[in-house]
Protein backbone atom coordinates (compact mmCIF):
# COMPACT_ATOMS: atom_id res chain seq x y z
CA UNK A 1 0.00 0.00 0.00
CA UNK A 2 1.32 3.45 -0.93
CA UNK A 3 2.37 5.82 1.88
CA UNK A 4 -0.47 8.01 3.09
CA UNK A 5 -3.20 5.65 1.96
CA UNK A 6 -5.53 3.93 4.42
CA UNK A 7 -7.17 0.52 4.33
CA UNK A 8 -10.72 -0.45 5.21
CA UNK A 9 -11.77 -4.04 5.82
CA UNK A 10 -15.25 -4.53 4.33
CA UNK A 11 -17.62 -7.34 5.28
CA UNK A 12 -20.29 -7.59 2.59
CA UNK A 13 -21.91 -10.78 1.39
CA UNK A 14 -23.32 -9.02 -1.66
CA UNK A 15 -20.41 -8.06 -3.90
CA UNK A 16 -19.56 -8.82 -7.54
CA UNK A 17 -19.83 -11.19 -9.28
CA UNK A 18 -23.11 -11.43 -7.36
CA UNK A 19 -25.76 -9.18 -8.84
CA UNK A 20 -28.91 -7.45 -7.70
CA UNK A 21 -29.73 -4.26 -5.89
CA UNK A 22 -27.89 -5.17 -2.67
CA UNK A 23 -24.54 -5.23 -4.50
CA UNK A 24 -24.59 -1.68 -5.81
CA UNK A 25 -24.24 0.28 -2.56
CA UNK A 26 -21.08 -1.45 -1.33
CA UNK A 27 -19.54 -1.69 -4.80
CA UNK A 28 -19.96 2.04 -5.40
CA UNK A 29 -18.57 2.87 -1.95
CA UNK A 30 -15.46 0.81 -2.69
CA UNK A 31 -15.10 2.23 -6.19
CA UNK A 32 -15.27 5.88 -5.16
CA UNK A 33 -13.37 5.55 -1.89
CA UNK A 34 -10.24 4.57 -3.86
CA UNK A 35 -9.65 8.06 -5.35
CA UNK A 36 -10.10 9.46 -1.83
CA UNK A 37 -7.15 7.50 -0.44
CA UNK A 38 -8.91 4.38 0.84
CA UNK A 39 -7.94 0.88 -0.30
CA UNK A 40 -10.37 -1.90 0.53
CA UNK A 41 -10.13 -5.54 1.46
CA UNK A 42 -13.58 -6.99 0.82
CA UNK A 43 -14.74 -10.26 2.35
CA UNK A 44 -17.61 -11.67 0.32
CA UNK A 45 -18.72 -15.14 -0.76
CA UNK A 46 -17.91 -17.50 -3.59
CA UNK A 47 -21.12 -19.44 -3.03
CA UNK A 48 -23.01 -20.15 -6.25
CA UNK A 49 -26.32 -20.72 -4.52
CA UNK A 50 -27.40 -17.08 -4.83
CA UNK A 51 -28.97 -17.01 -8.31
CA UNK A 52 -28.39 -13.39 -9.39
CA UNK A 53 -24.92 -13.01 -10.90
CA UNK A 54 -23.50 -10.05 -12.80
CA UNK A 55 -19.86 -10.49 -13.93
CA UNK A 56 -20.01 -7.11 -15.72
CA UNK A 57 -19.72 -5.42 -12.30
CA UNK A 58 -16.25 -6.89 -11.76
CA UNK A 59 -14.90 -4.17 -14.06
CA UNK A 60 -15.80 -1.51 -11.49
CA UNK A 61 -13.68 -2.94 -8.67
CA UNK A 62 -10.51 -0.82 -8.22
CA UNK A 63 -7.19 -2.54 -8.84
CA UNK A 64 -6.10 -1.69 -5.29
CA UNK A 65 -9.04 -3.67 -3.86
CA UNK A 66 -8.36 -7.15 -2.49
CA UNK A 67 -11.46 -9.37 -2.66
CA UNK A 68 -11.63 -12.51 -0.53
CA UNK A 69 -14.51 -14.80 -1.48
CA UNK A 70 -15.24 -17.46 1.10
CA UNK A 71 -17.38 -20.56 1.16
CA UNK A 72 -20.70 -20.85 2.96
CA UNK A 73 -22.74 -23.62 4.51
CA UNK A 74 -25.93 -24.02 2.42
CA UNK A 75 -28.14 -23.57 5.47
CA UNK A 76 -30.95 -21.70 3.73
CA UNK A 77 -30.98 -23.91 0.63
CA UNK A 78 -31.11 -27.27 2.36
CA UNK A 79 -32.21 -26.99 6.00
CA UNK A 80 -34.46 -24.05 5.22
CA UNK A 81 -36.17 -25.81 2.32
CA UNK A 82 -36.69 -29.05 4.25
CA UNK A 83 -38.24 -27.21 7.19
CA UNK A 84 -40.38 -25.21 4.77
CA UNK A 85 -41.70 -28.40 3.17
CA UNK A 86 -42.40 -29.84 6.62
CA UNK A 87 -44.25 -26.62 7.50
CA UNK A 88 -42.10 -26.11 10.58
CA UNK A 89 -42.09 -22.34 10.24
CA UNK A 90 -41.00 -21.50 13.79
CA UNK A 91 -38.12 -23.96 13.73
CA UNK A 92 -37.12 -22.71 10.30
CA UNK A 93 -37.00 -19.12 11.59
CA UNK A 94 -34.68 -20.18 14.42
CA UNK A 95 -32.41 -22.24 12.16
CA UNK A 96 -31.99 -19.41 9.67
CA UNK A 97 -31.56 -16.61 12.22
CA UNK A 98 -30.57 -13.86 11.69
CA UNK A 99 -31.26 -14.51 8.00
CA UNK A 100 -30.51 -16.90 5.17
CA UNK A 101 -26.88 -15.75 5.00
CA UNK A 102 -25.93 -17.26 8.36
CA UNK A 103 -24.04 -20.10 6.64
CA UNK A 104 -21.50 -17.56 5.40
CA UNK A 105 -20.74 -16.05 8.82
CA UNK A 106 -18.21 -18.64 10.17
CA UNK A 107 -16.17 -18.47 6.98
CA UNK A 108 -16.33 -14.66 6.97
CA UNK A 109 -15.07 -14.54 10.57
CA UNK A 110 -12.03 -16.70 9.81
CA UNK A 111 -11.25 -14.68 6.67
CA UNK A 112 -11.66 -11.39 8.54
CA UNK A 113 -9.25 -12.34 11.30
CA UNK A 114 -6.67 -13.43 8.73
CA UNK A 115 -7.12 -10.17 6.84
CA UNK A 116 -6.63 -8.19 10.05
CA UNK A 117 -3.26 -9.86 10.64
CA UNK A 118 -2.11 -9.46 7.05
CA UNK A 119 -3.46 -6.01 6.08
CA UNK A 120 -3.68 -4.23 9.45
CA UNK A 121 -6.74 -2.23 8.39
CA UNK A 122 -7.42 1.20 9.84
CA UNK A 123 -11.18 0.73 9.96
CA UNK A 124 -13.72 -2.10 9.80
CA UNK A 125 -16.91 -1.64 7.76
CA UNK A 126 -19.82 -4.09 7.60
CA UNK A 127 -22.97 -3.87 5.51
CA UNK A 128 -26.31 -5.64 5.97
CA UNK A 129 -28.31 -7.55 4.85
CA UNK A 130 -27.38 -10.31 5.58
CA UNK A 131 -27.25 -9.17 9.19
CA UNK A 132 -24.70 -11.86 9.97
CA UNK A 133 -22.11 -9.46 8.53
CA UNK A 134 -22.65 -7.17 11.53
CA UNK A 135 -22.43 -10.04 14.01
CA UNK A 136 -19.11 -11.11 12.49
CA UNK A 137 -17.88 -7.51 12.58
CA UNK A 138 -18.97 -7.24 16.22
CA UNK A 139 -16.72 -10.20 17.11
CA UNK A 140 -13.82 -8.86 15.06
CA UNK A 141 -14.11 -5.43 16.67
CA UNK A 142 -14.15 -6.94 20.16
CA UNK A 143 -11.19 -9.21 19.45
CA UNK A 144 -9.01 -6.64 17.70
CA UNK A 145 -10.15 -3.19 18.87
CA UNK A 146 -10.34 -1.95 15.28
CA UNK A 147 -12.82 0.93 14.98
CA UNK A 148 -15.99 -0.29 13.31
CA UNK A 149 -18.72 1.26 11.17
CA UNK A 150 -21.99 -0.67 10.71
CA UNK A 151 -23.97 0.15 7.56
CA UNK A 152 -27.68 -0.73 7.57
CA UNK A 153 -29.05 -0.89 4.03
CA UNK A 154 -32.32 -2.05 5.60
CA UNK A 155 -33.67 -1.74 9.12
CA UNK A 156 -33.67 -4.95 11.14
CA UNK A 157 -35.52 -5.34 14.45
CA UNK A 158 -38.21 -2.86 13.38
CA UNK A 159 -38.47 -4.16 9.80
CA UNK A 160 -42.14 -4.65 8.92
CA UNK A 161 -41.25 -7.62 6.71
CA UNK A 162 -40.04 -9.48 9.83
CA UNK A 163 -43.16 -8.84 11.87
CA UNK A 164 -44.29 -12.48 11.70
CA UNK A 165 -41.19 -13.98 13.33
CA UNK A 166 -41.66 -15.69 16.73
CA UNK A 167 -41.77 -13.27 19.67
CA UNK A 168 -38.76 -14.85 21.37
CA UNK A 169 -36.77 -14.57 18.16
CA UNK A 170 -37.79 -10.93 17.79
CA UNK A 171 -36.41 -10.32 21.29
CA UNK A 172 -33.12 -11.97 20.28
CA UNK A 173 -32.97 -9.76 17.20
CA UNK A 174 -33.48 -6.66 19.35
CA UNK A 175 -30.69 -7.72 21.73
CA UNK A 176 -28.33 -8.39 18.84
CA UNK A 177 -29.12 -5.04 17.26
CA UNK A 178 -28.52 -3.30 20.59
CA UNK A 179 -25.12 -5.00 20.88
CA UNK A 180 -24.22 -3.76 17.39
CA UNK A 181 -25.25 -0.17 18.04
CA UNK A 182 -23.49 -0.18 21.42
CA UNK A 183 -20.14 -1.28 19.98
CA UNK A 184 -19.93 0.41 16.57
CA UNK A 185 -18.14 3.77 16.44
CA UNK A 186 -20.53 4.95 13.73
CA UNK A 187 -23.85 3.55 12.50
CA UNK A 188 -24.89 4.42 8.96
CA UNK A 189 -28.54 4.17 7.90
CA UNK A 190 -29.78 4.24 4.33
CA UNK A 191 -33.01 6.07 5.23
CA UNK A 192 -34.07 8.56 7.87
CA UNK A 193 -37.00 6.46 9.11
CA UNK A 194 -34.79 3.59 10.35
CA UNK A 195 -35.18 2.98 14.07
CA UNK A 196 -32.44 0.80 15.54
CA UNK A 197 -32.47 -0.70 19.01
CA UNK A 198 -30.12 1.08 21.40
CA UNK A 199 -29.61 4.05 19.07
CA UNK A 200 -31.45 7.31 19.51
CA UNK A 201 -32.34 9.28 16.41
CA UNK A 202 -30.19 12.20 17.60
CA UNK A 203 -27.19 10.04 18.56
CA UNK A 204 -24.12 11.75 17.02
CA UNK A 205 -22.85 8.34 15.93
CA UNK A 206 -25.84 7.91 13.63
CA UNK A 207 -25.20 9.05 10.04
CA UNK A 208 -27.61 8.93 7.13
CA UNK A 209 -26.18 8.05 3.72
CA UNK A 210 -28.99 7.25 1.32
CA UNK A 211 -28.68 5.09 -1.75
CA UNK A 212 -27.93 6.87 -4.96
CA UNK A 213 -27.10 6.73 -8.63
CA UNK A 214 -23.86 6.71 -10.59
CA UNK A 215 -23.80 8.96 -13.65
CA UNK A 216 -21.09 6.73 -15.12
CA UNK A 217 -23.62 3.89 -15.45
CA UNK A 218 -25.69 5.71 -18.04
CA UNK A 219 -25.00 5.22 -21.76
CA UNK A 220 -24.63 8.27 -23.96
CA UNK A 221 -26.71 8.41 -26.01
CA UNK A 222 -29.24 6.40 -24.03
CA UNK A 223 -31.74 4.15 -25.84
CA UNK A 224 -35.22 5.57 -26.32
CA UNK A 225 -38.70 4.10 -25.86
CA UNK A 226 -40.67 2.79 -28.82
CA UNK A 227 -43.00 5.38 -30.28
CA UNK A 228 -45.78 2.95 -31.15
CA UNK A 229 -45.88 0.82 -27.98
CA UNK A 230 -46.75 1.74 -24.40
CA UNK A 231 -44.24 -0.28 -22.36
CA UNK A 232 -44.82 -0.53 -18.61
CA UNK A 233 -41.64 -1.92 -17.04
CA UNK A 234 -40.90 -3.23 -13.57
CA UNK A 235 -37.13 -3.58 -13.17
CA UNK A 236 -36.24 -5.48 -10.01
CA UNK A 237 -36.90 -8.64 -8.05
CA UNK A 238 -40.45 -9.74 -7.27
CA UNK A 239 -40.62 -11.47 -3.89
CA UNK A 240 -42.86 -11.71 -0.85
CA UNK A 241 -44.91 -8.56 -0.47
CA UNK A 242 -42.87 -6.73 -3.13
CA UNK A 243 -45.24 -7.89 -5.82
CA UNK A 244 -46.69 -5.42 -8.38
CA UNK A 245 -49.75 -7.59 -9.11
CA UNK A 246 -52.21 -4.78 -8.12
CA UNK A 247 -50.90 -2.68 -11.02
CA UNK A 248 -51.12 -5.61 -13.44
CA UNK A 249 -54.69 -6.37 -12.36
CA UNK A 250 -55.62 -2.71 -12.81
CA UNK A 251 -54.11 -2.71 -16.29
CA UNK A 252 -55.94 -5.91 -17.24
CA UNK A 253 -59.24 -4.44 -16.01
CA UNK A 254 -58.74 -1.33 -18.16
CA UNK A 255 -57.93 -3.47 -21.19
CA UNK A 256 -61.02 -5.62 -20.63
CA UNK A 257 -63.24 -2.50 -20.56
CA UNK A 258 -61.57 -1.07 -23.66
CA UNK A 259 -60.30 2.06 -21.85
CA UNK A 260 -56.82 1.31 -23.17
CA UNK A 261 -55.75 -0.57 -26.28
CA UNK A 262 -54.32 -3.90 -25.11
CA UNK A 263 -52.69 -4.43 -28.51
CA UNK A 264 -50.48 -1.38 -27.98
CA UNK A 265 -49.42 -2.17 -24.41
CA UNK A 266 -46.64 -4.41 -23.21
CA UNK A 267 -45.65 -5.19 -19.64
CA UNK A 268 -42.01 -6.09 -19.01
CA UNK A 269 -40.94 -7.75 -15.76
CA UNK A 270 -37.17 -7.41 -15.79
CA UNK A 271 -35.58 -9.28 -12.91
CA UNK A 272 -35.92 -12.42 -10.85
CA UNK A 273 -39.35 -13.63 -9.77
CA UNK A 274 -38.95 -15.30 -6.37
CA UNK A 275 -42.60 -15.24 -5.37
CA UNK A 276 -43.98 -18.76 -5.99
CA UNK A 277 -47.60 -17.60 -5.95
CA UNK A 278 -47.05 -14.85 -8.54
CA UNK A 279 -49.39 -15.27 -11.48
CA UNK A 280 -49.96 -12.36 -13.88
CA UNK A 281 -53.54 -11.70 -14.99
CA UNK A 282 -54.75 -12.64 -18.46
CA UNK A 283 -55.63 -10.00 -21.02
CA UNK A 284 -52.29 -8.16 -21.16
CA UNK A 285 -49.16 -8.90 -23.17
CA UNK A 286 -46.36 -9.66 -20.75
CA UNK A 287 -42.69 -10.44 -21.26
CA UNK A 288 -40.31 -11.54 -18.53
CA UNK A 289 -36.66 -11.63 -19.62
CA UNK A 290 -35.60 -12.55 -16.07
CA UNK A 291 -32.48 -11.27 -14.38
CA UNK A 292 -30.20 -9.19 -16.62
CA UNK A 293 -26.80 -7.62 -16.01
CA UNK A 294 -26.77 -4.07 -14.70
CA UNK A 295 -26.03 -2.29 -18.03
CA UNK A 296 -29.00 -4.06 -19.61
CA UNK A 297 -31.20 -3.18 -16.64
CA UNK A 298 -30.29 0.48 -17.17
CA UNK A 299 -31.16 0.17 -20.86
CA UNK A 300 -34.51 -1.40 -19.96
CA UNK A 301 -35.30 1.58 -17.75
CA UNK A 302 -34.46 4.02 -20.54
CA UNK A 303 -36.61 2.13 -23.08
CA UNK A 304 -39.73 2.03 -20.86
CA UNK A 305 -42.64 4.31 -21.58
CA UNK A 306 -43.47 4.25 -17.85
CA UNK A 307 -41.55 2.65 -14.98
CA UNK A 308 -43.55 0.77 -12.38
CA UNK A 309 -42.40 1.33 -8.79
CA UNK A 310 -44.18 -0.80 -6.22
CA UNK A 311 -43.59 -0.97 -2.46
CA UNK A 312 -46.30 -2.29 -0.11
CA UNK A 313 -47.98 0.40 1.94
CA UNK A 314 -46.63 -1.17 5.16
CA UNK A 315 -43.07 -0.30 4.12
CA UNK A 316 -41.30 3.05 3.95
CA UNK A 317 -38.33 1.57 2.06
CA UNK A 318 -37.79 3.49 -1.19
CA UNK A 319 -35.49 0.68 -2.50
CA UNK A 320 -32.26 1.49 -4.28
CA UNK A 321 -33.74 1.31 -7.77
CA UNK A 322 -35.73 4.52 -7.16
CA UNK A 323 -32.74 6.72 -7.92
CA UNK A 324 -31.89 4.86 -11.13
CA UNK A 325 -35.52 5.04 -12.18
CA UNK A 326 -35.44 8.82 -11.74
CA UNK A 327 -32.09 9.13 -13.52
CA UNK A 328 -33.55 7.38 -16.57
CA UNK A 329 -35.76 10.41 -17.15
CA UNK A 330 -38.79 8.19 -17.70
CA UNK A 331 -42.04 8.91 -15.81
CA UNK A 332 -42.90 6.70 -12.83
CA UNK A 333 -46.09 5.07 -11.74
CA UNK A 334 -45.23 5.13 -8.04
CA UNK A 335 -47.30 2.80 -5.89
CA UNK A 336 -46.11 3.41 -2.35
CA UNK A 337 -47.13 4.96 0.95
CA UNK A 338 -47.55 8.73 0.85
CA UNK A 339 -44.74 8.95 3.44
CA UNK A 340 -42.32 6.92 1.34
CA UNK A 341 -39.38 8.91 -0.06
CA UNK A 342 -40.31 7.65 -3.52
CA UNK A 343 -43.77 9.20 -3.30
CA UNK A 344 -42.36 12.45 -1.96
CA UNK A 345 -39.77 12.81 -4.73
CA UNK A 346 -42.17 11.87 -7.52
CA UNK A 347 -44.60 14.52 -6.30
CA UNK A 348 -41.95 17.16 -5.58
CA UNK A 349 -40.24 16.74 -8.93
CA UNK A 350 -43.39 16.02 -10.97
CA UNK A 351 -41.72 12.79 -12.04
CA UNK A 352 -44.89 10.78 -12.65
CA UNK A 353 -48.00 9.79 -10.76
CA UNK A 354 -48.48 8.39 -7.25
CA UNK A 355 -51.23 6.06 -6.03
CA UNK A 356 -51.88 4.02 -2.92
CA UNK A 357 -50.71 0.44 -3.64
CA UNK A 358 -53.90 -0.90 -1.98
CA UNK A 359 -56.27 1.20 -4.10
CA UNK A 360 -56.71 -0.47 -7.50
CA UNK A 361 -59.25 2.15 -8.59
CA UNK A 362 -56.69 4.90 -7.99
CA UNK A 363 -54.11 2.81 -9.83
CA UNK A 364 -56.49 2.50 -12.78
CA UNK A 365 -57.01 6.28 -12.85
CA UNK A 366 -53.25 6.84 -12.83
CA UNK A 367 -52.72 4.35 -15.66
CA UNK A 368 -55.43 5.93 -17.78
CA UNK A 369 -53.91 9.38 -17.21
CA UNK A 370 -50.46 8.17 -18.26
CA UNK A 371 -51.96 6.41 -21.27
CA UNK A 372 -53.74 9.60 -22.38
CA UNK A 373 -50.62 11.72 -21.88
CA UNK A 374 -48.63 9.24 -23.97
CA UNK A 375 -51.17 9.53 -26.78
CA UNK A 376 -50.98 13.33 -26.60
CA UNK A 377 -47.23 13.96 -26.40
CA UNK A 378 -45.42 10.60 -26.21
CA UNK A 379 -44.33 11.21 -22.58
CA UNK A 380 -40.96 12.82 -23.37
CA UNK A 381 -37.86 12.38 -21.21
CA UNK A 382 -37.78 14.42 -18.00
CA UNK A 383 -34.37 16.07 -18.19
CA UNK A 384 -34.94 18.20 -15.09
CA UNK A 385 -35.72 15.12 -13.01
CA UNK A 386 -32.55 13.43 -14.29
CA UNK A 387 -30.44 16.46 -13.33
CA UNK A 388 -32.03 16.67 -9.89
CA UNK A 389 -31.31 13.06 -8.93
CA UNK A 390 -27.76 13.07 -10.32
CA UNK A 391 -26.95 16.25 -8.38
CA UNK A 392 -28.59 15.30 -5.09
CA UNK A 393 -27.97 11.53 -4.91
CA UNK A 394 -24.57 10.99 -6.48
CA UNK A 395 -22.71 7.76 -5.60
CA UNK A 396 -19.39 9.62 -5.61
CA UNK A 397 -20.76 12.23 -3.17
CA UNK A 398 -22.02 9.41 -0.93
CA UNK A 399 -18.54 7.86 -0.93
CA UNK A 400 -17.03 11.22 0.03
CA UNK A 401 -19.39 11.38 2.99
CA UNK A 402 -18.45 7.82 3.95
CA UNK A 403 -14.76 8.76 3.73
CA UNK A 404 -15.36 11.44 6.35
CA UNK A 405 -17.15 8.92 8.58
CA UNK A 406 -14.30 6.42 8.23
CA UNK A 407 -11.77 9.08 9.15
CA UNK A 408 -13.78 10.17 12.17
CA UNK A 409 -14.04 6.59 13.40
CA UNK A 410 -10.34 6.01 12.79
CA UNK A 411 -9.44 9.04 14.87
CA UNK A 412 -11.81 8.15 17.69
Amino acid sequence: MEPGRRRVLVLAYFFPPLGGGGVQRTLKFVRYLAPLGWDATVISTRSRLYPARDPSLLQEIPKTTRVIRTGAFPVARYFGLVLHWLRLRRLRAWVLWPDGGIGWAPFALIAAMRAVRRDRPDVLFSSSAPYGAHLVALLVARLTGIPWIADFRDDWASNALLAEQPRSLAALTTRAESAITARARRIIVAADYFRLAGLEVDDPRRVEIVNGVDAADWPNPAPKPQADQFVLSNVGTIYGSVDPSPALRALAALAARGEIDADRIEVRLVGSIWEPTFEPPVGIRLKSPGYVEHPQAIAEMCMATVLLFYVPSSSLAPTGKLFEYLASGRPLLCLASADNLASRLVREWDAGLVADPRDEIAIQHALVTLWQRWQEDGLPDQEKVRRNVLERYSRSANAAKLSEVLEQARNG
